[in-house]
């Protein structure tokens, strides 16, 4: 049975995690970008490669932690995570964002992707 003290970390860690993953892949797609390696007319290509990939670990953590209706749970908090883009976006910047259908899909679809592998059935190892 989990404590309220292990529930409490579980939150904190989610809370340090998602800025932490998104900052360090946006900061990967500026290097891409400003190293030459991808045109900076693909921007909105690298957002969205960083935002699924981040939705991606995400629901696939989400799903893992859950007891019960592990596809859900995962899909929610790729919801959630979507939802504190569109927030950290009005907040910071001042204004909606305009592109909200490409990195929606991204996201999504990073979440149905980790959700699908956090809500796999684990099988037992036989020790030999």
């Amino acid at each position: 049975m989990k404590t309220k003290n292990s529930n409490k970390r579980f939150w904190i860690f989610l809370m340090v995690a998602i800025p932490a993953l998104t900052i360090l892949t946006a900061l990967g797609g500026a290097k891409l970008i400003l190293s030459g390696a991808v045109p900076e007319s693909k921007l909105n290509l690298v957002v969205g490669i960083a935002v699924g990939l981040v939705a991606l670990v995400l629901s696939m953590f989400g799903a893992f932690h859950a007891k019960q209706k592990k596809f859900v749970w995962g899909m929610l908090f790729a919801a959630g995570y979507n939802a504190i883009l569109l927030l950290s976006n009005l907040l910071f910047f001042g204004e909606g964002y305009g592109a909200i259908l490409p990195n929606a899909i991204a996201v999504l679809t990073g979440g149905v992707i980790g959700s699908l592998l956090g809500a796999g059935k684990r099988r037992k190892r036989k020790r030999v």
